[in-house]
């Protein structure tokens, strides 16, 4: 495992007692092969080794190849189901369902297949939960809130805004919010033990280097030396969250959250614009070397959302003693040391 990827990995096992928790447990995470779910077996897999939790841990993914690409040789040591759709039957204590498509470009070109992908994975997952008596992790998004009805309003787990359900784009925040009432009504009618987690926009080390996200994006300037290209003016605002207190808020929940409720997972403090982000690493990662540049073509759609001013709340998850460690500049520190760690090795 790649230097970065296992120094993250020891971070998050700073939280022994927490960890601990999941001992003797069967733990299925969906979205084995994207960077939640991938980062979540690869911290149990440690767990075992290092604190002998002896979590029997059962990954879920679509493709072979990318969950060895990703797992590397931990998939030779955990179970893995390999399917085309959700329908299957294994025994769990805990389901962490990751899984979801998590590309704007997908977004906007599969509509139909974005709202099937997210509502019937997720009402499957809900039987499987509801069958075997087991937690059910719901891994949510900030873009639930849709568009604040304030401009910069502070969003705590009781507010919502709009959507704006006529645009095939909102398939991906209108599903997110309708899985979220999903698991409220498992709760109140099958009294399955659900719990909600809000994602802010979350990065960090562990995915290839061929993935087209922002922070990899961002990252790759750093290291080409290029400057970073923006197809937007940038304005979108929103918080983020390195992927190492991500996991760690994701493990709190499903350990200490209230059943039914849902929780948002944010760095209170890293609430930038797409533009200034860009900023941040041209100016303090890459030291300067590199600039941002901005190319919007007129007549292409490359599926972004709406710009937006989102502020989250994490005072809820305090509550539960959860607390963010990673600042932004760290964080993309961190994701260039991926990439050079990686080159040539994809």
């Amino acid at each position: 495992m790649k230097i970065t990827v296992q120094s993250d990995i020891n971070e998050i096992m700073s939280n022994q007692r927490l960890l601990e928790m999941f001992a003797k447990k069967k733990v299925l995470v969906t979205g084995a092969s994207g960077l939640i779910g991938s980062m979540l077996i690869k911290t149990f897999e440690c767990a075992n080794r290092e604190y002998e939790c002896c979590v029997d841990i059962i990954g879920h993914a679509r493709s072979k190849q990318k969950s060895r690409v990703v797992l590397g040789d931990v998939v030779d040591r955990i179970d893995m189901v390999y399917a085309d759709d959700f329908n299957f039957n294994v025994k769990c204590d805990y389901i962490i369902h990751t899984a979801s498509p998590t590309t704007s470009k997908f977004f906007i070109e599969n509509p139909v297949e974005t709202i099937d992908t997210i509502l019937m994975g997720t009402k499957a997952m809900l039987e499987l939960a509801r069958r075997e008596k087991a937690v059910f992790v719901y891994i949510s998004s900030m873009e639930e809130y849709g568009v604040p009805y304030e401009i910069g309003q502070l969003m705590t787990e009781d507010k919502v805004g709009i959507i704006d359900h006529l645009m095939p784009r909102s398939c991906y925040p209108e599903g997110k919010r309708m899985c979220e009432c999903m698991c409220a009504a498992y709760a109140s009618e099958y009294g399955v033990d659900t719990k909600i987690v809000r994602l802010a926009q979350t990065f960090g080390a562990g995915i290839p280097l061929s993935d087209n996200r922002v922070s990899m994006q961002f990252a790759k300037s750093v290291v080409t030396s290029k400057d970073i290209l923006l197809h937007t003016e940038g304005k979108s605002v929103s918080n983020f969250c390195y992927l190492t207190d991500a996991i760690v808020g994701i493990l709190t929940v499903a350990i200490k959250g209230k059943v039914g409720e849902a929780y948002n997972v944010c760095n209170d403090k890293e609430a930038r614009s797409i533009y200034q982000i860009a900023r941040l690493v041209a100016d303090e990662v890459a030291d300067g070397r590199i600039d941002v540049v901005k190319y919007i073509p007129d007549g292409v759609n490359f599926g972004y959302a709406p710009d937006n001013t989102m502020r989250l709340c994490s005072e809820k998850i305090r509550k539960l003693g959860w607390e963010p460690k990673v600042g932004m500049a760290e964080g993309y520190r961190r994701i260039v040391r991926y990439i050079e760690e990686n080159l040539g090795n994809e």
